[in-house]
């Protein structure tokens, strides 16, 4: 927080370092800066901020401003960043005491907390990336919590595979939730 903070001030902006939400995957230092502060004044130093912080040019990401809150955040990748487990998620409270539909538990969001969402709630899904990026990662989480939450007579799955790769893990579940 330090180094953020005497990073900016070397390029003459004045901020403090409000708050700090350590995640799985990065740390997001959140911001209060006076008041006339252009906000592109301080996306533009983000490789400025990666070279002080000795983080991987590219990867800090500046947040102006965070979503519903008059502060600036900045997220630094953690040098060792934690694996999220599905037992982690589907066990958590949050989770646990959903008031929802079809709950899924896709992970942890930046604050750490299981980030839970009602696939009911949703007209379309789609999901897309690259080679590697967790497509199947994601669908899996999305049937695991459906098959965790949900008993066989509240929820019928048909679930298509052309390749018979992505979904074989689920053929054991066929007589109990697959029409």
């Amino acid at each position: 927080a330090q180094i953020i903070e005497n990073t900016l001030d070397s390029f003459g902006i004045k901020a403090r370092v409000a708050e700090v939400n350590f995640g799985p995957a990065v740390t997001q230092y959140a911001l209060e800066i006076t008041k006339g502060t252009r906000l592109s004044k301080i996306t533009s130093l983000s490789t400025d901020l990666a070279l002080a912080l000795a983080a991987p040019t590219g990867q800090i990401r500046v947040e102006a401003p965070i979503a519903g809150r008059s502060l600036v955040g900045i997220e630094v990748p953690n040098p060792n960043p934690d694996i999220v487990s599905m037992h982690t998620a589907i066990s958590s409270k949050a989770f646990q005491e959903a008031e929802m539909e079809l709950p899924l538990a896709l992970g942890k969001t930046i604050t750490n907390e299981t980030y839970t969402i009602d696939l009911a709630k949703m007209p379309h899904l789609l999901m897309a990336g690259a080679t590697g990026q967790g497509k199947s990662v994601g669908l899996n989480a999305i049937l695991v919590s459906l098959l965790y939450r949900k008993h066989p007579s509240e929820l019928k799955l048909v679930l298509v595979d052309p390749k018979k790769v992505e979904l074989t893990l689920f053929n054991k579940v066929v007589r109990h939730f697959l029409a």
